[in-house]
């Protein structure tokens, strides 16, 4: 859920200043072997990965991708830039037992740099809440999961491609930024999971705060 007055088109093309991340160790920050504390009840955590493809080591990735949403109790994983077809993310998803997934339509045109693909698997006791999922691009998937109390949230996924591709990257920001419009004026609490490929360090701080008292 985003605040009323939050400003889309001004998150996604005007980035915050980037965060140090240079001390940081990958291992230390995702695989820790310090076991995480339980969830508070009607709580869920969100994660995103931008995978770099599956077609090559995909069952390593695969199973890297379950040991981490299985240690750190991943509610909501978002998956991007997988480079494959719904048919064959749900094959691969077959190793994640725990997890429904949801996959965008696969962009085949010859004139772009990455086909892209988006994926969002749902804990299966969340899956069961899932109304509808949307393929908006190939860049875009949005989720909607319908819960007691008339509470909806519709969850996005995105790939928003680098500077290098402009103008497929313009095209991705303003469908993302109708989407959320149209989500807000439906009366959707929604949450952003993805590859921005922008610098987001002051900004998600409030997003994950904001999510966390969705339900």
């Amino acid at each position: 859920m985003t605040d009323n007055n939050f400003n889309y088109d001004s998150f996604v093309r005007n980035p915050p200043n980037p965060l140090d991340i240079d001390n940081l160790s990958l291992q230390d920050s995702l695989f820790s072997s310090t076991s995480p504390t339980s969830l508070p009840r009607n709580s869920f955590n969100i994660s995103s990965f931008n995978i770099n493809g599956l077609k090559m080591f995909s069952h390593n990735k695969i199973e890297l991708l379950n040991n981490f949403f299985s240690l750190k109790q991943v509610s909501f994983g978002g998956v991007v830039d997988t480079h494959l077809h719904p048919k064959q993310m749900h094959f691969l998803s077959k190793r994640l037992s725990n997890y429904t997934v949801f996959s965008s339509v696969l962009d085949t045109s010859q004139h772009v740099r990455s086909s892209g693909g988006v994926s969002l698997f749902i804990e299966n006791s969340l899956a069961s809440h899932v109304h509808t999922y949307s393929s908006l691009s190939s860049r875009l998937l949005s989720v909607d999961l319908y819960f007691k109390g008339h509470v909806k949230l519709r969850i996005f996924v995105v790939y928003i491609p680098p500077t290098s591709d402009q103008s497929l990257r313009d095209e991705t920001i303003d469908l993302l930024i109708s989407a959320l419009l149209e989500a807000k004026r439906l009366g959707f609490h929604h949450a952003i999971c993805g590859d921005f490929n922008l610098h987001l360090d002051q900004i998600l701080p409030s997003i994950f705060q904001s999510t966390s008292d969705c339900l």
